[in-house]
């Protein structure tokens, strides 16, 4: 058997990344625990398990919300869509961390590798795409349509049901969903509730072919044993541990060499032209014949700049391209189509894991006849549609980071993949020392050749389910670990790529391999009184000194743009939508983050939008705000997490509501300076206007007025703007019909109802509380598009979440136009101008809830005091009391805002001895009770010991024994 010739192989040091927008789910589903449940659910994320954002849904199960992401209430009302989405063409920054650095850092070799996939390639209807199977070839296993031949169609969808890439449903509102699928045809077909709990990005028949195709042999694989001959076993996984239906081949290398579902989007490493992105390439010719190497194309921007070579070429990032399967056909084996299926199945090398991996192996399968059985089929993405539709990856040099940290990286420009960010100097998304991000251009939706043979329910459908995924590689300079193409021309280590000529066949003391486990280096020839050598002890770990992490998100729709105006719908909760020209930019502003604090949202983060500065140009950019959350954290409360609704919810009553909740929930209401942390006047009355009964008529006039006043807001000043503003403040909960129907049409709480609720935590998470956004039955919000129709600098945040000095969730978008030119200051950052309050004539006095007049009381962390002004003052000493809600395990606390209370530290000196005497008399009671128990269970323990074994009395006297 011959082997593959050996591709790039990407070597690894420990570190994490998680993925913040989209949110990456780092294996978790509905568990409402600090740590995910089932690190094997649906890939080998390799991450700390504190790690991801929990399902971005609300306590239910299908019938409350499907898979599809769609609101069903338990069968009553309108349905509403609840899931994110993304128009083609708008602008995406993907944000994410990374433990151990990248970007140009010399302490590391990195590359970020960011892909996607639809139900198209996840699930595919053509043919030539996938391996056959049963599933493609035979019968299919859905009860629904027994008897109905796949080929042609699906494998694993259940007519409505999708069955890739699927998120996974609990089965009840108890349930979390996390188990891992099981390794057969039958639970890919959700066509039951139970198999509609399994996830699934790759499916069956991926894995299938995985597990019996022969592993490429030519890999380094250092002293690691690997335990299978298939694909499952790779130097990092060599036992070969199953994660959903992932192939550890393929997780582990980049580019791979056969067809996988994933479209590639970026690769961002250190090994990028310095300052313009490759998004195209040209074969490099000697003589007028081709190399077999290629050269990135000068971009428009580069041709347009006079750049030098050295500022836009790069073999690294031209190999990548080169072999992408985007554009590059990837090849395997299967079933000749003119026999059946089940000759492979029947075949040796199928049923002793090793189906062949190459053209030539694969060419000399045959049966006992000595007929050939199978053919080399090879396909890529591109070969499916017009056009080109489906592009290059782009591959270029993402920002510095620093090692050991999960935080920010350096002020570079931003990656991305829009054209015209190249063709002119703007700053749209300034990086401003925001988390490392790739600005993705979400595709257009592809045409194919043959939509009827290729996804015959239409392209439209197959982009309402997609996946991101993202990968980070870390590898060593200890020896040589890319193939000759990848290199530059001249390069010392060209040809001295490790193989698995260098695999360790002896154990520790072979000297093929450069590393080997654990070693011990020698450092000096010691000194006279040495017996040897100086010699020290590595920490180096095979089968991670090359390692791959990776996280993935929830599921999102792709969706064509708006080609007509249609009016804002009450009943389905959409905002008005406007015609939106292909040519026009679609900025998207999400929310990341979390419930809790700093602490227990690590690694993940709190609450911010992203992005939180963004530049735009009026009259031609549109901003879509849209966010999601999940009603699946750890309970959270006090000033670690605010609002409801509670867990469970009734959506009436406070039955719950003693309780911290779980829920995410963000509005963005607009103020005059991101230092402020109140709304801009958006009322322009008075409390006592109110008071005096003023109409409702004159109170939306004056706020259309206040709202065109010198600040404004950045849509203008027509209705709709003024609409528009209004439903991004207060979510629309007053008219969203599934919430009016859950709630039956109750409205939501005055403040005077508020008042009248006296403990603090009811009154918060009462689930008719609109000022905490409770009265949202889900975590998912559609802000809709605004169109920037005012030149300024609008700064905006979230009333909920924004929590001066413990949480900041606030954001500029600033309007190029009208003098504004969106530059950013001398610190590098897009920032505004910190000016005046303008909301003191609206603000009204809340219930006083006493949290800072007793020792008990957690006063050091923002409570209120109600005592009069004429009260006693204090005359001893006092301290704050320490809140206990900082855990980073469980499911959270479930008491409202526990402390931790030092009473002796409290107490005064009377106190003190006092509480003393009662502690020595509690003593001596509890002495005196431990030895009268002890002697009672002595005495029971010896009754009739006295006299055993004594057999006296049996010859005594009668008148003895009285």
């Amino acid at each position: 058997m011959k082997f593959l010739a050996l591709s790039s192989l990407v070597a690894l040091a420990s570190a994490d990344v998680y993925m913040h927008n989209p949110r990456g789910s780092n294996d978790r589903n509905c568990e409402r625990n600090a740590n995910r449940n089932n690190g094997n659910r649906l890939f080998d994320s390799q991450n700390n398990a504190a790690g991801g954002y929990a399902c971005p849904r609300a306590v239910g199960d299908e019938s409350f919300q499907d898979e599809d992401g769609v609101a069903r209430f338990g069968g009553r009302g309108t349905p509403q869509d609840k899931k994110m989405y993304y128009y083609e063409g708008s602008i995406l920054p993907i944000e994410w961390t990374n433990q151990h650095g990248c970007g140009p850092n010399s302490k590391v070799n990195c590359e970020i590798i960011i892909q996607y996939m639809c139900e198209d390639t996840a699930d595919p209807e053509v043919d030539n795409f996938w391996p056959w199977s049963n599933n493609k070839w035979g019968p299919s296993s859905d009860s629904a349509v027994t008897g109905e031949v796949k080929v042609g169609e699906q494998a694993f969808r259940s007519t409505i049901d999708i069955a890739s890439p699927r998120d996974g449903i609990p089965r009840d509102s108890q349930d979390a969903a996390t188990d891992t699928i099981p390794k057969n045809a039958e639970a890919a077909v959700p066509n039951t509730k139970e198999n509609r709990r399994f996830g699934m990005h790759e499916n069956f028949d991926y894995y299938d072919r995985c597990e019996h195709t022969e592993r490429n042999k030519g890999l380094y694989t250092a002293d690691q044993r690997m335990r299978r001959s298939d694909q499952r076993a790779t130097r990092q996984n060599p036992n070969g541990n199953r994660n959903g239906l992932e192939c550890p081949e393929e997780r582990d290398h980049y580019p791979w060499w056969h067809p996988t579902p994933w479209i590639d989007v970026a690769v961002l490493t250190n090994e990028a032209p310095s300052k313009y992105p490759c998004t195209d390439i040209t074969p490099i010719l000697v003589g007028g014949q081709e190399t077999g190497r290629y050269a990135c194309k000068a971009s428009d921007k580069a041709v347009a700049d006079n750049a030098p070579e050295s500022e836009y070429v790069s073999a690294r990032c031209a190999y990548y391209l080169a072999n992408s399967m985007n554009k590059h056909k990837k090849g395997y084996c299967d079933a000749k189509r003119d026999l059946s299926v089940q000759v492979k199945y029947d075949s040796n090398e199928w049923k002793q894991n090793r189906w062949p991996n190459n053209k030539e192996a694969c060419e000399a399968v045959t049966n006992g006849a000595g007929e050939q059985i199978a053919e080399w089929i090879e396909i890529s993405h591109a070969d499916n549609f017009q056009n080109n539709e489906i592009d290059y990856p782009i591959c270029g040099q993402t920002s510095f980071s620093r090692v050991n940290h999960l935080g920010n990286a350096d002020d570079d420009a931003n990656v991305d993949s829009s054209n015209y960010f190249e063709a002119n100097n703007k700053v749209y998304l300034p990086q401003s020392n925001n988390a490392n991000r790739f600005v993705w251009t979400i595709p257009d939706i592809p045409t194919p050749n043959n939509e009827a043979t290729y996804f015959s329910a239409g392209m439209e459908k197959a982009y309402q389910s997609c996946t991101l995924r993202l990968r980070y590689n870390i590898s060593t300079s200890d020896f040589a670990q890319w193939p000759e193409d990848a290199m530059e021309l001249g390069h010392p280590w060209a040809k001295q790529m490790v193989n698995a000529t260098h695999n360790a066949k002896k154990g520790q003391d072979d000297s093929r391999t450069p590393l080997v486990q654990d070693p011990y280096i020698y450092t000096g020839a010691g000194d006279a009184a040495s017996k040897g050598s100086q010699f020290v002890s590595l920490a180096a770990n095979t089968n991670q000194y090359g390692r791959t992490f990776q996280d993935r998100s929830y599921k999102f729709a792709i969706k064509k743009r708006p080609t007509a105006t249609a009016a804002a719908n009450d009943v389905t909760d959409e905002p008005k939508m406007e015609a939106i020209g292909a040519n026009a930019k679609i900025f998207n502003v999400n929310v990341r983050g979390k419930r809790g604090n700093i602490v227990q949202t690590y690694p993940s983060v709190e609450y911010d939008f992203v992005p939180n500065r963004l530049a735009v140009d009026k009259n031609s950019d549109y901003v879509h705000f849209q966010w999601t959350g999940s009603d699946y954290n750890p309970r959270r409360g006090c000033n670690n997490g605010e609002g409801g609704p509670p867990d469970p919810n009734d959506f009436v009553s406070a039955a719950n509501a003693n309780k911290n909740s779980r829920a995410d929930r963000s509005n963005l209401i607009f103020m005059n300076t991101m230092a402020e942390n109140v709304p801009m006047d958006m009322l322009g009355i008075t409390s006592k206007d109110e008071e005096d009964g003023m109409s409702f008529a004159n109170k939306v006039l004056k706020s259309k007025e206040a709202l065109a006043g010198e600040t404004g807001v950045p849509c203008g000043d027509s209705d709709d703007c003024y609409e528009h503003v209004m439903r991004l403040a207060y979510l629309n909960q007053q008219s969203d019909g599934g919430s009016l129907m859950l709630r039956g049409n109750k409205n939501c709480l005055t403040e005077e109802e508020l008042d009248a609720i006296k403990n603090k935590n009811e009154r918060e998470n009462h689930p008719l509380n609109c000022a905490k956004l409770n009265a949202k039955p889900f975590p998912y919000f559609d802000g809709g598009v605004m169109k920037a129709q005012k030149g300024g600098k609008f700064a905006y945040f979230s009333s909920r979440n924004n929590n001066f000095s413990n949480r900041d969730q606030t954001g500029i978008l600033c309007v190029r136009g009208d003098g504004e030119t969106c530059e950013n200051d001398e610190s590098g950052v897009l920032q505004d101008e910190n000016q005046h309050i303008s909301t003191a004539t609206i603000r009204s006095k809340s219930y006083c809830n006493d949290e800072a007049s007793d020792y008990t009381m957690g006063n050091n962390f923002g409570a209120a005091s109600c005592i009069e002004l004429d009260e006693t003052l204090l005359l001893t000493e006092t301290q704050a009391s320490t809140q206990a809600d900082n855990d980073k395990i469980g499911d959270g606390n479930e008491e409202p805002c526990d402390t931790i209370i030092f009473f002796f530290q409290q107490a005064t000196l009377e106190e003190k001895i006092g509480l003393a005497i009662a502690l020595l008399f509690v003593g001596m009671g509890s002495a005196w009770g431990g030895y009268y128990a002890y002697n009672r269970y002595q005495a029971n323990a010896n009754k009739g010991k006295r006299f055993a074994g004594n057999k006296n009395w049996k010859g005594a006297k009668a008148t003895e024994m009285i």
